[in-house]
């Protein structure tokens, strides 16, 4: 299942670094892959690959996230989506 997770931060530059040093809390979450991106206006999105949704949730809302999130510099509007559908034109 593909999770969408996106956010503001101070410095997308830095977001990547720090992002990328979270392996192992992405691993507990059941992920195999994460892809990253960012707009101009300092706002990105990760799509996450995981096997399990509630975990990953879970996970998502615990103090260690927002820990790992602060290190991040997020600076607000977290939003998270669950990719549970898909169109093929």
């Amino acid at each position: 299942m593909l999770i969408a997770v996106r956010a503001e931060v101070e410095s997308v530059e830095h977001w990547r670094d720090k992002f990328k040093t979270h392996g192992n809390l992405f691993k507990s979450q059941g992920v195999s892959v994460a892809y990253m991106g960012s707009s101009e206006e300092n706002k990105v999105i990760a799509v996450f690959e995981t096997d399990d949704v509630e975990e990953f949730k879970r996970i998502f809302n615990d103090p260690s996230t927002a820990e790992a999130m602060a290190e991040d510099k997020i600076t607000g509007g977290v939003e998270m989506f669950i990719l549970d559908e898909t169109f093929t034109p």
